[in-house]
């Protein structure tokens, strides 16, 4: 079983090294998906890139996506796939948009807006893959942060600390994820 880590907007793949290398000593093969998270590309694009690259993959898979990643990996499992994903992990990120996307005119940040027809189609897809998703109330990034609540979620977590990052750091957010995708089916 291989594990896929997206990281959001601007961020630094390799901050993601600790969770990675936590989900490799737990559960198995992990890696960080590096791709174009500078907003120059559409969601859309990036979860047909995204798919391509889960197929190449094989399975079983897991995902992991924070921040703007997991919405690419929403994307990129929208259309009808065949792609074997176990488990999905959405960190803070904004199902129903951010006001704070307005602040780009970037294609990524005009698809985070709330109610943009990139979301209204994301939210009107089927979704049967247990996930967890974590939030933050007074995420600065994620506005409102109930954005990054999902009714599709079977599993959520509230962020005690009020940041939007905080789960790139966080040892107990990093122990919750390994411990959902440790789960049996």
């Amino acid at each position: 079983m291989t594990t896929f880590i997206l990281d959001g907007i601007w961020g630094g793949h390799s901050r993601w090294e600790r969770l990675r290398s936590r989900i490799e000593k737990s559960i198995g093969p992990c890696r960080i998906w590096r791709y174009d998270n500078s907003g120059h590309t559409s969601l859309e694009a990036l979860g047909a890139g995204l798919r391509e690259e889960l197929h190449a993959a094989g399975g079983p898979l897991n995902v992991v996506g924070y921040s703007m990643g997991g919405l690419v990996i929403r994307e990129a499992l929208r259309m009808p796939h065949e792609l074997p994903v176990r488990r999905a992990v959405f960190l803070h990120s904004p199902h129903r948009g951010s006001l704070f996307a307005h602040a780009y005119d970037l294609p990524a940040c005009r698809e985070m807006r709330p109610g943009s027809a990139f979301l209204t189609r994301l939210n009107e897809g089927p979704w049967n893959i247990p996930t967890l998703a974590t939030w933050c109330a007074l995420d600065a990034v994620v506005v409102p942060g109930q954005s990054a609540c999902w009714k599709a979620a079977t599993t959520t977590i509230q962020s005690p600390v009020p940041a939007h990052a905080w789960p790139v750091i966080s040892p107990a957010i990093h122990k919750a994820v390994v411990g959902f995708l440790q789960a049996s089916d």
